[in-house]
């Protein structure tokens, strides 16, 4: 990698690193799995270098790539539910209980509701945008968002958790 190329590459991951290490979280449940998998992530932007079409773009990218690299390893691995701590996990946290426990529960959700709820109500993408990432129809991205929120409102107890 020569000097300029370097650089865009550091900047492409301060760009991305925190939003792809949460959804490697989400998937892998485990820090240390989390991070190797933002690893892998990056691994694979550097050998596609894939030409991003804006910041949106790029985001969804990183996002769908690193869920699919959760997906994969989950798929030939056999894992026990581990804790662990890490500066990124605590700020993901945050200072408040309740939010903890909501995100907690959401880690708790099968794959197809827990993906399009981390990711209209963590990074902020609509159903439209959602169902262009996953590559399914916006209908079936809005009733996994209910059936999601149905599941979390029923753990976490009635009317709290309506926004």
């Amino acid at each position: 990698m020569h000097a300029m190329a370097k650089e865009e590459f550091e900047a492409l991951y301060h760009r991305n690193a925190d939003h792809v290490y949460r959804v490697c979280y989400m998937f892998m449940k485990n820090p240390s799995e989390a991070e190797d998998s933002l690893q892998d992530t990056f691994l694979r932007a550097m050998e596609k270098a894939p030409p991003f079409k804006g910041e949106d773009h790029e985001k969804g990218w990183f996002i769908v790539t690193a869920s699919n690299i959760c997906k994969n390893k989950l798929k030939y691995w056999f894992r026990k539910k581990r804790t662990g701590d890490n500066d990124r996990l605590e700020q993901i946290k945050h200072q408040d209980r309740y939010e903890f426990e909501v995100f907690d529960e959401i880690l708790n959700l099968p794959v197809k509701y827990k993906t399009p709820i981390y990711l209209y109500y963590y990074e902020g993408y609509s159903s439209v945008e959602i169902a262009k990432l996953q590559e399914t129809k916006e209908t079936t991205v809005r009733s996994q968002l209910a059936r999601g929120r149905k599941m979390l409102k029923k753990t976490l107890g009635g009317e709290e958790c309506e926004k």
